[in-house]
Parts: C-alpha cells; structure tokens; sequence
C-alpha cells in the first residue's frame, strides 16, 4: 500500500503536468488579423523639401561711398530699374565738382565775358596742369587693367559655380555669392572706365585752356566755338558720371530681405537688398542617389507639410540634376544626393521662400494588384514572410513583393485575395500556434 501511495503521488503529478502542457499547446495567441485584398497601389519616392525662387538677386553697392536711406520694407514690391538708393561718392564728388567749377568758367566766356592776356605764369601753370591731368589718367589706366584682371577671373569663377549650382554641387546662396562678386566686380570695372573717361577729358580740357591761351588774342569766333564744344563735352560727362551714383533694381520682384537701413558708409560688394520673383517659386528635394534613378521629370508629386493649412496643391517633377553631391545626415552619416526641383500651384497656398515640405514622387503605380497590409510583412531568412491563418492556426509563408505603397504591398507570389494574415505578429508567435481575434481594446492599448 505505501508503494502504491507513493507511485500514485508520481503518477498524478505527471498527469497534471501534461495537461498543463496540452494547455499551453493549445492556448490560441491574441493577435490583430487582417485581409489580403485587391486594388490599386501606388509607390513614392519621399524626402524632406524647402521652398526656394528660381529668380533672386542680390542688390549690393558697386563703390564705396555714403548711401542714402533705403526706404524699402521686406516684403515691398519692386520694379525693374526702380532706384533703390543713392551713394555718395566722396572721390566722385570732387571730380563732379571740378567738372562743374570747369563748366561754369566756360559759360561765363560764353556769355561774353573778358578773356585777359595769358601771362607766363599763366601758361605754366596750364603745362603743368595738362601734366598732372595725363599722369591721373595714367594711374586710372593701370587700375584699370587691374580691375579687367579681377573681373576676367569673378565671370569665371560665376561661371564655374553656376555650372557647379547645374549640377547640384553648389548650392543656391554659392551661386548668388559668385554672380554678385562678377556683379561688384564688373561695377568697379565699368566706374574705372567712366573716371578714366573722366581723367581723358580732364586731359583734354587742360590742354583745351593751355590752347585757349595762347589763342585768346587771335580769334574770338575759334574762342566762342571751343568754349562751347567744352561745355557740351563737360555736361555729358557730368550726367554719365551722376546717373551711375544710383543703385536700381536689376528684376521686377518683392524685397524679400534688407541688410542695411539707415545712411552709413558701405564698401563696395556691400549687401543692400535682396529681392526675387515671388511667380518663380519652386520646391527643392535633395533624393538619395540610390533611389533618385526611379525619378522621370513629369511624375506626379504629393505634397504634405503644415505651410500647406491642408491644401493639396498640384506639383510635378520640373527638372532632375545630372550630379549629385555629397551630405551629412543627421546621423553623421554621408550620404550621396541628387537635388531634384519640383514645380507646383502656389495660388492657393501663397507659399515664400524658405518654407519645408515633405514630398512624395509617385515613381510607380499599378491599377490592379493583389494587397497585403504592411502591418504583416517581415523580413525572414529566405526574403519577406507573413503568417496565413489556416484553421486557426498561424502558418509561416515565404512571399514574393513588387510595389511597396504607403501602408499596402503588392504580392507577386504566395497569397491570393481573400487570405487571413496577422498584423504585427507578436514575438511569442510560431509556426504552427493556434491564433485568435484580439479584442479592439486590447489592439488600442498596445
């Protein structure tokens, strides 16, 4: 009877142990199940995108001087050729000035006034003054050819970075930077020519008066004629010289930014104004070049972001760069991109420059295919795999994919519509194991 007793103890133990695990075997494990269906599906390209003007300049001083108070506002329409502000050329003052003292004197022997005898000192101070003037044009030259140097190597240089913006390796602001020193460049280029102009007249005028010296006692009609070639060829000079003094806008457009308000003294190459063409608007994405081959220029764009106030704007792919450059992650990574510009309706939501968007480039698109939800697919050692409900229970099945869309895949091989699938197997899940329905409460709280 003991060894009864004890076996017996042994005996329910054991039994009770392989109901427990009968138990567990057959326990059903919760999960979310969804339908393989059929429809279309289409697959995007996404990234990350910025607003920016297609035509934007920057207005900057072309000489040093003192500038007038600009006042333009951000935001302010401009035309092309509007004055926007007037430098104050010290050096150009002094040669307006003299250009104006000149004429005055040549009006005043127009008008009839006297002209005395030359005395010897006279005339030497008009040789020495024709030689002051040849060695002032001379100076001007030699700056001159300095500043053709300067200006040869800027228009090659915005040349390059125009080139390298085509391209994709340079950005926007690089490009701006290189056509605005050609811009300052070619300025002080053309300024040098207006003064050497100036200097060659200067010339002229001094051995004009060294002539009309020694000429004033032998003909007063000659006298009459120079003094008023003089004065025509003073007065040409001084309006040239005065209306490059002005600073005007090269585009029709809006101020989108002001670097200087009030009067000060500015270098040249100073930044003024920058404006651009609000209609020239578009959207920059910089792709990675792993994926940027799937990209056509036509495609079809989505465009999502909070600028957009829940607009859904019509946009295409404009224009795809032939390089691509190199970028930082955010992770540190480096990363090969290829910046792709994106044309879209901006009537409705009235967007500026500078404004971030996500963008989805529709690469792809079928009208009929069979679906699978996202949710259930995984990747497994022999590719990508979903568990099938057959009778209740979660069968391990190896697929084939084509179209991957936002939250469905195409299935190419291994379902067919109308199968049962299990979204986002839980981990205790195998091959095999009963599954169940999880109740929507339980779905939620996960």
């Amino acid at each position: 009877m003991k060894i009864l007793r004890s076996y017996g103890w042994v005996a329910l133990v054991v039994v009770v142990a392989a109901a427990l695990y009968l138990h567990e075997l057959n326990k059903a494990v919760p999960a979310q199940l969804g339908k393989v269906s059929s429809g279309p599906i289409e697959e995007y390209v996404t990234e990350e995108a910025e607003t920016q003007l297609e035509v934007e300049r920057v207005i900057a001083a072309d000489r040093a001087g003192t500038i007038q108070r600009i006042e333009l506002e951000e935001g302010d329409p401009v035309g092309r050729g509007q004055t926007i502000t007037k430098i104050e050329d010290a050096q150009l003052g002094l040669i307006v000035g003299k250009l104006e003292d000149s004429l005055a004197e040549v009006r005043a022997r127009l008008s009839g006034a006297d002209v005395t005898l030359p005395k010897p000192s006279q005339l030497e101070a008009a040789d020495q003054e024709v030689e002051r003037a040849k060695l002032d044009a001379e100076a001007l030259g030699r700056s001159k050819d300095a500043a053709g140097v300067e200006l040869r190597y800027a228009a090659e240089e915005a040349d390059r970075f125009t080139a390298l913006y085509e391209k994709g390796a340079a950005t926007k602001r690089e490009r701006d930077d290189a056509d605005r020193k050609h811009e300052t460049a070619k300025a002080r280029a053309e300024e040098l020519d207006r003064r050497l102009a100036a200097a060659q007249v200067a010339v002229q005028i001094a051995r004009l008066n060294r002539e009309t010296l020694r000429k004033s006692m032998e003909d007063t009609a000659y006298l009459h004629d120079l003094y008023e070639a003089q004065a025509k060829q003073l007065q040409k000079v001084k309006a040239l010289l005065l209306r490059q003094a002005v600073v005007k806008s090269p585009i029709d457009g809006v101020v989108l930014q002001k670097y200087l308000d009030s009067r000060q003294f500015v270098q040249p190459g100073a930044r003024l104004l920058r404006v651009g063409e609000p209609s020239s608007i578009e959207i920059r994405a910089d792709i990675l070049s792993d994926e940027v081959g799937r990209v056509r220029v036509g495609q079809k764009v989505l465009l999502e972001g909070p600028a957009l106030g829940g607009a859904s704007p019509q946009a295409r792919v404009k224009k795809i760069y032939p390089s691509g450059f190199t970028k930082m992650s955010s992770l540190g990574v480096r990363e090969q991109r290829v910046p792709v510009l994106i044309e879209f309706d901006n009537s409705e939501v009235n967007l500026g420059s500078g404004y971030e968007l996500d963008v989805k480039i529709a690469v792809a698109r079928k009208e009929r295919a069979v679906l699978v939800p996202g949710d259930a697919v995984f990747a497994a050692p022999k590719g990508a795999a979903v568990f099938v409900v057959e009778e209740g229970k979660a069968r391990l099945r190896n697929i084939k994919t084509g179209l991957a869309g936002e939250e469905y895949y195409e299935v190419l091989e291994g379902l067919k519509e109308g199968e049962t699938v299990v979204l986002r197997p839980p981990t205790e899940l195998e091959d095999g194991a009963r599954v169940a329905q999880e109740s929507d409460s339980a779905a939620q709280n996960k």
